[in-house]
């Protein structure tokens, strides 16, 4: 394999293990990274949970207050459309003081109707009553109907509200229903004041079917900042400049994440990098009574160092892998080259950049095995320059150098790819030919004549060579070494009969 190639196939292997490397551990850095966000999920729907708890409980000593009171369950049982306006009013003075007490715990509102969902009083608006709520109340209708204790989200017709909704009885004898009402803002309050949570609640504006809320809303409401088709329940806690930064630095870079999440109606959470901390964004769906369709959020906005600087160790470790494998990649080209340059030296020759003695030999060991097999004749040629001792009397070694360095190359020029020329020694050579000696006294005799007709050297000095040649019989197993004796002893008769000639041995 060139060497070009060996350092594309190693960049190959070592981007590999990089990203190897890097997918394991981008997915442990998701893995641990949902791990905290799941935590901060979970630490939110407890809270949540627990203020649905207390709500409950507001409600349940609400419930039992005015089921015991057999004052207002004789008002309630004898109400009709005659009589409406005089229970009416006996019903709201018993309960007003008690009414404006709970509002401290939470209570936005408390309602009570008949059995056919008719409103006898709304403490939280005095002067509506007698309108039937059967086809906007499902929760309602179906406590009446079943006589069974319910709770859940639902719009009204003025605004949202969590209700826990009671049947009432006297004498065993259903009566009507009465509920509590909590607002969102309440649910924001508590987990803000108990968990440290910054939380604000997000409705659909879809929800509300009427104008009638725009006007009448317990609840002030504004543009939430999450998405264009929610509206956000304002509580005091909410500062506007905190909202308008909130908007700029998180939510705007995540708006279409959200926006997406918000269609499939089931808790999320994301978060978005800052300078120096992460601020994390959870989600927790608000599912409506009547079909369970979320169309409410519970969001929170919570500083999250601990991610932040786990992600920050995280990035720095991928950086350092990246390093680690960068400079591995450069140590192996570096010993891929030396190494590669160290073959390279016992292979060719550093002056000649021929073959050098010992690969000729090794090679041509090998290559008169598969010749001799396939029963195929060739030649090994002995080659020396006459009188070339003078050549660095005369002008230095230097001289000499470049003088064996262009005969190397007019032997290498005259010889097929598939022939082999090494430097056997000093100014001797060795040349391996793929044929048989015919041709190869032809192709050497053709060499001896370039070389006399060449000027070597600055100075274009004239010089000649002597060529020695032994040729392999077919299906012969004879050893390299005789066959370089022989060629060597052909050489010895060339220079003995006067030099610039080839002997055939």
């Amino acid at each position: 394999m060139h060497t070009l190639k060996k350092k594309f196939f190693l960049l190959l292997v070592f981007l590999g293990i990089y990203f190897a490397l890097f997918f394991v551990l981008s997915i442990y850095q998701e893995s641990r990274t949902n791990d905290m966000l799941e935590e901060q999920e979970n630490y939110l729907e407890i809270s949540y949970k627990q203020g649905l708890d207390r709500f409950h409980t507001v409600a349940q000593n609400v419930y039992s207050s005015i089921k015991n009171d057999k004052k207002i369950i004789n008002l309630v049982a004898t109400t009709n459309s005659n009589n409406i306006k005089e229970k009416h009013d006996a019903i709201y003075r018993e309960l007003e003081g008690e009414f404006e007490h709970l509002k401290l715990y939470g209570v936005l509102g408390i309602q009570i109707t008949n059995p056919k969902n008719i409103s006898i009083v709304r403490m939280h608006e005095k002067k509506k009553y007698w309108d039937d709520l059967s086809e906007v109340r499902p929760m309602m209708a179906k406590v009446n109907e079943l006589h069974i204790y319910l709770h859940g989200f639902e719009e009204g017709k003025t605004s949202h509200a969590f209700r826990e909704i009671f049947p009432l009885f006297k004498d065993g004898t259903h009566i009507g229903a009465m509920e509590v009402l909590f607002s969102s803002t309440k649910l924001q309050d508590y987990t803000m004041r108990v968990s440290d949570i910054h939380t604000h609640f997000i409705v659909n504006r879809n929800v509300f079917k009427t104008n009638e809320w725009k006007s009448k809303s317990q609840d002030p409401y504004a543009q939430s900042i999450e998405n264009e088709e929610y509206l956000f329940s304002k509580n005091y806690h909410q500062k506007h400049d905190d909202l308008n930064l909130t908007t700029q630095r998180v939510v705007g870079p995540l708006k279409k994440e959200i926006a997406k999440h918000l269609q499939d109606g089931e808790n999320f959470y994301l978060y978005k990098m800052l300078e120096s901390d992460v601020k994390v964004l959870v989600f927790l769906a608000v599912q409506r009574f009547v079909d369970n369709k979320t169309v409410a959020y519970l969001v929170s906005y919570t500083n999250m160092k601990k991610l932040y600087d786990f992600i920050e160790t995280m990035n720095v470790i991928k950086a350092a892998f990246f390093v680690l494998t960068l400079l591995l990649y450069i140590i192996t080209i570096r010993l891929l080259l030396e190494k590669e340059t160290a073959l390279h030296e016992l292979k060719y020759d550093d002056l000649t950049k021929v073959h050098t003695r010992k690969h000729f030999m090794k090679f041509v060991k090998k290559e008169s095995k598969r010749l001799d097999k396939n029963n195929e004749v060739f030649c090994i040629v002995m080659a020396d320059i006459d009188h070339f001792k003078s050549v660095n009397d005369t002008y230095g070694h230097q001289y000499g150098d470049s003088v064996l360095s262009e005969f190397a190359t007019l032997l290498e020029e005259s010889t097929r790819s598939i022939d082999v020329v090494a430097r056997y020694g000093g100014e001797e050579f060795v040349i391996l030919l793929h044929t048989n000696a015919e041709n190869a006294y032809k192709v050497i005799d053709h060499i001896r004549q370039k070389v006399e007709k060449h000027r070597f050297g600055k100075d274009s000095i004239e010089l000649t060579a002597s060529f020695g040649i032994t040729e392999s019989k077919d299906g012969s197993d004879v050893e390299l070494k005789v066959l370089i004796a022989k060629a060597d002893e052909a050489l010895y008769k060339a220079k003995e009969n006067g030099r610039n000639q080839v002997q055939m041995q």
